[in-house]
């Protein structure tokens, strides 16, 4: 695990008080602990927030879409009694079929998004056109399974969670963003989204509809740039790219703006670009 320094204040609300039966306000995994995510922000984020995030992102993402595929591969949880043992399935015959989760391929939706429509200039309405999605399984575990029940009608369980997981890409980049620039090197815009206040989700969150080759023993990558879209103005652009050993996309969060006018942010600003946390800084193109 790797350890920023604490912040004591809530990053999505602004909270700073606690109330007399909380301690501390609680640690935030950039990337969620169940998808093994190891970047941890401490005393971030209060009881309500989490509560909504939870709520919002991290139960429909870890435990409904990814579950059997965190059960496969022994990702980390806090509730191990709750962890997936079998899948039910289908024969060809229309009964079911009890699978040992060591033996099903486990496979996941994989979401290819169109560019945000902040830098894009999409209209919202053709939002429904923003995404499509491929399945991303492991081949020669499938190969196995056919192999090993004969009679499996070849279906899978596979929930979409398109819309949660959009914002957990505005989460992940919100938080990374924060940690590495510090809270109030920029002014968030991406908190609505991350806490349901918006539904207007592939405004700051994209992506590409191309897959990038796989990196032996690849973990998640996550970098940050800035795009000025006008004199003194930039936005905070973070890119995203979960499980790098395998076929992955590269995604995008616009999660804040920095004003070159505001001391703090300018300080900020010219502080990362010198140390080299911000890996792009470019003009906006015309």
């Amino acid at each position: 695990m790797s350890r920023y320094e604490p912040l004591g204040i809530c990053i999505y609300c602004g909270e700073t008080e606690l109330p007399d039966d909380v301690p501390r306000f609680g640690d935030e995994h950039i990337i969620p602990l169940a998808l093994g995510g190891n970047l941890i922000l401490p005393e971030a984020s209060c009881k309500t927030c989490e509560a909504t995030i939870n709520r919002l992102i991290e139960t429909p993402i870890s435990s409904q879409e990814w579950g059997y595929f965190r059960s496969k591969h022994n990702f980390p949880t806090r509730n191990k009694r709750r962890r997936k043992t079998h899948v039910t399935l289908k024969k060809y015959d229309g009964g079911p079929l009890q699978v040992p989760i060591r033996d099903y391929p486990s496979p996941v939706p994989l979401y290819l998004l169109s560019e945000a429509r902040i830098l894009s200039g999409r209209a919202a309405s053709i939002d429904p056109l923003s995404w499509t999605m491929k399945v991303l399984t492991e081949d020669r575990s499938e190969t196995e399974m056919r192999a090993k029940y004969p009679e499996w009608d070849g279906g899978h369980q596979v929930k979409i969670r398109v819309h949660e997981f959009a914002r957990l890409i505005a989460k992940i980049g919100y938080g990374y963003a924060v940690a590495e620039l510090g809270y109030g090197a920029f002014r968030p815009i991406a908190n609505d989204i991350i806490l349901g206040r918006s539904d207007d989700l592939f405004e700051l969150v994209g992506g590409s509809f191309d897959l990038e080759a796989p990196i032996d023993g690849g973990d998640h990558l996550l970098n940050i740039d800035a795009l000025f879209v006008r004199a003194g103005i930039a936005l905070v652009i973070v890119r995203i790219r979960l499980f790098s050993a395998m076929n992955t996309p590269i995604y995008h969060a616009i999660v804040g703006e920095i004003n070159l006018y505001c001391p703090s942010h300018r300080a900020a600003f010219e502080k990362h670009r010198a140390n080299g946390r911000m890996k792009n800084i470019s003009p906006w193109r015309s």
